[in-house]
């Protein structure tokens, strides 16, 4: 069977090259391609002759306002007052769960029973 390079004019310089010798046509192709746009342009004018209460059919007004933004009014007395209420929780008693019996006991208190008891599994501090 001979080389398909050799039936080819201007092959003589590299006569061990082959090539392929049909490529895609390109007529049909862009037919396909004119095709394509044309229905992509026809579809939804169609779709509009076809369902003209489409667009009518759902009631696009608004019916509940969002809520609007949350402005901080006086930003250094809500975190005056966030900052308290945080060191009136740290420095007070209080039930997290009363069924299992859990309570809240302020943070310098623990930090004593902590330091006296210690951790347990942890090593003891050295004097």
């Amino acid at each position: 069977m001979a080389d398909l390079a050799e039936d080819r004019p201007g092959s003589a310089g590299n006569p061990n090259t082959a090539f392929e010798p049909s490529d895609w046509p390109l007529r049909p192709i862009a037919w396909l391609a004119a095709g394509v746009l044309l229905f992509l342009g026809a579809a939804p004018l169609a779709m509009l002759w076809l369902y003209p209460q489409t667009l009518a059919d759902a009631d696009r007004s608004l019916t509940i306002a969002p809520p609007g933004p949350r402005l901080q009014i006086d930003s250094a007395r809500e975190l005056a007052a966030f900052r308290a209420e945080e060191q009136r929780r740290l420095d007070s008693y209080y039930w997290v769960d009363k069924g299992r019996g859990v309570v809240h006991i302020p943070i310098d208190e623990a930090m004593r029973k902590l330091a006296r008891q210690g951790i347990p599994g942890f090593p003891a501090a050295t004097p």
